[in-house]
C-alpha cells in the first residue's frame, strides 16, 4: 500500500499532477521543448528589478577583480547568492556595474606593488597608500595600465543610483556593536517592508520590526510559559538592541540608555527568573538540584563583559552624576512594569556592584534574592 492510499484512502498518485510527457505546440506548428519553472533569487525585486542579493552584489562589487573567482563565503550562507561571479555578469550585462580603468584598480594593490609599478613607469613616489595612489593619478593612464593588469568593477551611475534607493543594503553590510539578525531582522524581512513605501527611512522600518519581534516573543512565552527559553530571550534582546540602535543615531541617550537599563531588568527577572522558578518546580523532589539552581541564578544573570562595556558607556553618554545613577536605573526599571525576582532597588544595587568589580557582593545578592523567591513556591 502506498503512502497516499494509506493516508487519504486513496490509489497511489491519484488526483496528483501529472508530468508533462508531450511537448507543446506553439502557433507555427513546430514542437516547442516544456520550459522549466524560472528560478529566481529570495527576496522581492525593487523597482528596477533587482533582488537583495543583487543588490549586496551590487554594494561589494567594487572590493573584486574581474578575474576573481574565490569570493567569501558569507555571500552564499548569508545572503543566499549562489555563483557570485555570475550575479557580477549579470549586473554588468544590466548596466549597473562596468569593467574599472587602470586608476580605479589602484586601490587593491598593496603599497610595495604601487610602488614597483611607479619604478617601473619611472616616477618617484612618497607617503603612505593613500598619497602613493594620488601621485599615481596624475600619470596618464596608459602608462599605468601597462603594469596594471587587473580591472575592478566599478558601479556605474545607474549602480549607484539603484544602492541609494536601498540603503537598507548598505546597514546591514556595515559594521555595528550589535546585530539585530539575531532576533529575526534581517535583509529579507526589511526587504519586503521597504518596498512597500520605498520613500520611508529604512531605520524606521528596523525599528518597527524589533519591537515587533519583542512583542511576538512576548506573546509567544505568555501563551505557553513552558516553552523554553528561547521567547525570554528573544523578548528581554530586543530591548538590548532598540537601546543600542538609537545610540547609534546619537539622537537621545536618554531613551536608548532607559532601554538598555529595561533589558537588564527583564533579562534577571522574566528571562533568568522564570527559568529559576520552572526549574526549581521541576526537580521539587531533588533538594541538591534545587540548592544548585539557586546557586546557579548568578551565573545566568551576571554582567558580561559586553555588557559592562555598553552600559559603561551609556551612562558615560548620560552625563549623570554618579549619585543619580541609582535613580536613574530604578526610574526606567519601573517603566519596565515587570517584578519577579528582584526589586527595581535591588536591580540597581546588581548592577553597579557588577560595574565597580565587586563580584562576590553582586552574586551574594543576587543568590539571597534566588533563595526569597522560591520561598514562595514551596
Amino acid at each position: 500500500m502506498g503512502i497516499f492510499k494509506s493516508l487519504f484512502g486513496k490509489k497511489d498518485n491519484q488526483d496528483a499532477p501529472q508530468p508533462q510527457s508531450t511537448p507543446v505546440v506553439n502557433t507555427s506548428g513546430q514542437r516547442s521543448p516544456v520550459s522549466s519553472p524560472k528560478l529566481h533569487m529570495r527576496g522581492k525585486p525593487d523597482e528596477k528589478g533587482l533582488y537583495p542579493g543583487e543588490l549586496v552584489m551590487l554594494h561589494v562589487a567594487e572590493r573584486y577583480k574581474v578575474s576573481e573567482t574565490n569570493y567569501p563565503g558569507y555571500l552564499t550562507y548569508q545572503y543566499e547568492i549562489a555563483n557570485p561571479v555570475k550575479a557580477l555578469k549579470n549586473l554588468q550585462s544590466r548596466g549597473f556595474i562596468e569593467v574599472g580603468s587602470a586608476y580605479d584598480a589602484l586601490p587593491s594593490y598593496k603599497v610595495n606593488e604601487l610602488k614597483e609599478i611607479a619604478a617601473a613607469i619611472g616616477v618617484t613616489v612618497k607617503g603612505k597608500k593613500a598619497d602613493i595612489i594620488s601621485q599615481l593619478s596624475e600619470i596618464e593612464e596608459s602608462k599605468i595600465g601597462a603594469f596594471v593588469k587587473d580591472r575592478n568593477w566599478k558601479r556605474t551611475a545607474a549602480g549607484q543610483a539603484a544602492l541609494d534607493a536601498n540603503p537598507y543594503i548598505g546597514y546591514f553590510l556595515g559594521k555595528h556593536d550589535y546585530n539585530v539578525t539575531e532576533v529575526g531582522v534581517n535583509i529579507w524581512t526589511v526587504n519586503e517592508e521597504f518596498l512597500k513605501n520605498p520613500r520611508q527611512s529604512y531605520r524606521d522600518v528596523i525599528y518597527r520590526q524589533l519591537n515587533k519581534q519583542m512583542n511576538d516573543a512576548y506573546i509567544a512565552f505568555n501563551k505557553n510559559s513552558n516553552s523554553g527559553n528561547a521567547d525570554t530571550y528573544r523578548y528581554c534582546e530586543c530591548y538590548r538592541l532598540m537601546g543600542l540602535f538609537i545610540e547609534e543615531e546619537g539622537k537621545s541617550f536618554v531613551n536608548a540608555a532607559d532601554f538598555y537599563f529595561q533589558y537588564i531588568f527583564k533579562r534577571i527577572n522574566i528571562h533568568a527568573g522564570l527559568q529559576l522558578l520552572k526549574s526549581y518546580q521541576l526537580f521539587k523532589n531533588d533538594k541538591k538540584y534545587q540548592s544548585e539552581t539557586v546557586a546557579r541564578f548568578y551565573d545566568d544573570i551576571q554582567l558580561y563583559p559586553f555588557h559592562k562595556a555598553e552600559l559603561l558607556r551609556l551612562i558615560d553618554e548620560l552625563e549623570v552624576s554618579d549619585s543619580m545613577i541609582k535613580d536613574t536605573m530604578i526610574h526606567s526599571f519601573k517603566r519596565a512594569r515587570d517584578f519577579g525576582i528582584m526589586s527595581e532597588s535591588e536591580t540597581a544595587d546588581f548592577i553597579i556592584l557588577e560595574l565597580s568589580g565587586e563580584g562576590d557582593k553582586s552574586k551574594d545578592l543576587a543568590i539571597r534574592a534566588a533563595q526569597r523567591a522560591v520561598k514562595k513556591i514551596r
